[in-house]
């Protein structure tokens, strides 16, 4: 049976490493795919190394030969789906550290310094090829001699040929130049945006934002459904006042990687805020949603959270809403609260889905 890994996978880098001769279409998109790449690398943090480039361009080159809009969570999602080995995966997802950011953005400073010398060096070469011309040119209006006359006209013919090659070569460093600069704006201005939640290590609440955006998107235009699943720990406030602060954190790491055992790799986990977590699942049912939120309640019901040498308590409540027509952003958001707040009122450790909120209505 073919693995589905399998079907990941980029039919340009294939032909490249078959040593075919590449179009000058082909030569372009590769270059469109390493500036999106580029981007998510920094973004999300992953160090500009050649192992990453390589491993992450397979990626993006399929998303961009199936025309395929996905989140950087998704996405990240496909890479393991790719790149199923979990050593290999933590050596390549690794925060760059403070170090190797500073060393790519001096070298980035360096190469546009001189790009820019360069195209200083353009100009002022031009300005003595103009001086050069006007030079020749007198001199020939000044000459009877017509062999003379013919040599100076080959060499004025010559003077314009390089400063217009000139020329063309400063357009296309200038644009470059710019170009550069832009592509490094964006990555200074993605890399504000921290894409992971510091303690949980899932997805924090900007990336859900965006992650919703997008299934919402999809679910217009596809027709592809998802769910919205809001898990909330019960008396999270007692545990921090009874065990502290700090056991309280590791309620919360350990809660968010109980639940990250239950996904697939293209769902989506998020720290909503506070004890609360966000689950987004895409491709799924009502009767199928309800069912992964059961399975979730029941592995933090039974998993065993022994902080030190404490035993702690933890179970959750967990809202369910399913996708619809009408419904927006913050329309199912509201729906799956609506759901996580009635199972609060009903005694907790329980799933409750925006139907059970209209029944009670």
């Amino acid at each position: 049976m073919e693995d589905r890994a399998d079907n990941i996978e980029c039919k340009l880098l294939k032909k490249v490493r078959q040593e075919r001769k590449l179009s000058k279409e082909e030569l372009q998109l590769i270059t469109n795919i390493a500036k999106e790449e580029l981007k998510f690398l920094a973004r999300n943090n992953i160090p500009l190394i050649p192992e990453n480039y390589v491993l992450w361009f397979d990626i993006f080159c399929y998303l961009t030969e199936n025309n395929l809009k996905l989140s950087d969570l998704e996405i990240i999602g496909l890479f393991k789906e790719k790149y199923p080995s979990k050593e290999k995966i933590e050596n390549v997802l690794v925060e760059v550290e403070t170090e190797e950011k500073d060393l790519i953005k001096k070298v980035a400073e360096e190469i546009n310094q001189e790009i820019e010398e360069i195209i200083e060096a353009l100009k002022e070469h031009q300005e003595s090829l103009k001086n050069k011309e006007a030079s020749v040119k007198e001199i020939r209006e000044n000459t009877e001699d017509q062999i003379v006359k013919g040599i100076l006209n080959k060499v004025l013919d010559e003077l314009r040929i390089i400063r217009e090659q000139n020329d063309l070569l400063r357009n296309k460093l200038e644009e470059s130049n710019q170009q550069i600069k832009k592509l490094r704006k964006e990555l200074e201005e993605s890399k504000k945006e921290a894409n992971i939640d510091f303690l949980t290590q899932v997805a924090n609440r900007a990336s859900f934002d965006r992650a919703i955006s997008d299934m919402v998107k999809d679910f217009y235009e596809r027709n592809y459904p998802f769910a919205l699943l809001m898990i909330d720990i019960d008396n999270f406030k007692q545990i921090n006042d009874t065990y502290g602060h700090q056991a309280g954190d590791y309620v919360l790491k350990e809660l968010a990687r109980t639940i990250k055992e239950q996904l697939r790799a293209r769902d989506v986990v998020a720290r909503y805020g506070g004890e609360e977590f966000a689950l987004l699942i895409p491709g799924v049912t009502f009767a199928q949603a309800v069912r992964i939120a059961e399975r979730i309640r029941k592995s933090i019901e039974k998993h065993l959270f022994r902080y030190k040498d404490t035993v702690i308590p933890v179970t959750a409540s967990v809202g369910v809403a399913v996708m619809r027509n009408g419904l927006d952003e913050t329309g199912i958001i509201e729906k799956a609260d609506q759901a996580l707040y009635l199972a609060k009122r009903s005694g907790k450790n329980q799933i409750k889905t925006d139907l059970d909120v209209e029944l009670e209505e």
